[in-house]
């Protein structure tokens, strides 16, 4: 089964753009390592598509039709009833947004949102779980990426069990810059209330956190951080964790 290319606007004024599934798939690490000819199979049976702004790609309670291969833009995955969501997770450009639910037949335990406008291959679930199933080099690949991701959940958990509101915002903020000293400078993945919902707080108590911040240098204008001194921040979460040890919190 093929599944055709689909082109749309990325925002108003911008010119239609298709991009090729090979070359969108070079960009997914987990999958560009693949060998040619099974790229070439997930090729044939991947569409391509663009996704507006606020779509829901899939509920919590749905089954996998597709797996869904993130090019371009941000994903936030729900869960909770309506007015008590929490994110769980922001997956960005070059991963594989929840491939358990594919592999395993079972409904989804979130809803994926589009937080920006998104680019994606969508690989039909059923195809994609008989290729895990019988290609070894993509089941090995699947294996690290699941690993990884089992880090960061475990990562994720330990720091909203233990770590108090400030601390986890600056670990947030020290892994959004992606560098380790200097001055940093990134967007959000999402709104401030989305970064409240996912790191275990209200968006007040996300406010007062930043202004406790804001003599290490943190400044955020809207949804855009500024970072004055990475090191400084790094200091900052160490000494806390020193502080709670010292005290057996």
């Amino acid at each position: 089964m093929s599944v055709p290319i689909i082109v749309a606007r990325i925002s108003q004024g911008s010119r239609p753009m298709a991009m090729d599934k090979t070359t969108a798939l070079s960009r997914i690490p987990s999958l560009s390592e693949l060998p040619r000819t099974l790229i070439d199979k997930l090729v044939e049976v991947s569409g391509i598509q663009r996704i507006g702004k606020g779509s829901t790609l899939f509920r919590e309670g749905e089954h996998a039709h597709f797996v869904y291969a993130l090019i371009e833009g941000s994903v936030s995955l729900v869960s909770g009833p309506r007015r008590e969501e929490t994110i769980a997770d922001f997956i960005d450009a070059g991963d594989i947004i929840l491939v358990p639910p594919a592999l395993l037949g079972l409904p989804y335990m979130v809803t994926a949102k589009a937080v920006t406008d998104l680019l994606v291959v969508l690989i039909p679930a059923e195809e994609f779980r008989r290729m895990a199933e019988t290609e070894l080099a993509l089941a090995v690949a699947l294996n690290r990426l699941l690993a990884g991701h089992w880090r960061l959940l475990l990562r994720h958990l330990t720091q909203t069990k233990s770590r108090d509101a400030d601390t986890r915002l600056v670990q947030f903020l020290i892994d959004g810059a992606g560098v380790t000293r200097g001055a940093a400078r990134f967007t959000l993945p999402g709104s401030k209330q989305d970064l409240a919902a996912h790191l275990g707080m209200t968006p007040a108590t996300l406010s007062r956190s930043l202004k406790r911040l804001s003599p290490l240098g943190v400044k955020t204008a809207g949804s855009d951080v500024q970072i004055e001194n990475i090191a400084r921040l790094s200091a900052f979460s160490h000494s806390q964790a020193a502080a709670r040890t010292q005290t057996g919190a």
